[in-house]
């Protein structure tokens, strides 16, 4: 792997982490939505660092899913249920 792409996902990686911890902060605080919203763009960071590490980029959401589906789920490398929780996590209600 090359550096700026070990930078890149060093990046996505941090902003995830800052995300969950300002999902934390606003749990205490009882803002219930900006939480769920949070810890999604802190899914979403990760999930697009994980493509990363495969050189796979993708800019919009649906592209960030379907990717780590095809790539990560269907493969077998990371298990069925967390490509149903983040199909979940991602659509309105």
């Amino acid at each position: 792997m090359d550096e700026q792409t070990r930078v890149l996902i060093e990046v996505r990686v941090d902003r995830a982490r800052e995300d969950i911890e300002t999902a934390r902060e606003l749990f205490n605080l009882g803002r219930y939505r900006a939480v769920v919203n949070r810890s999604y763009y802190a899914i979403f960071s990760v999930t697009t660092a994980l493509l990363l590490t495969q050189r796979i980029e993708r800019s919009k959401h649906t592209g960030v899913e379907s990717a780590f589906i095809q790539n990560f789920i269907k493969t077998g490398i990371i298990e069925t249920e967390y490509g149903k929780i983040y199909d979940y996590i991602r659509k309105p209600r």
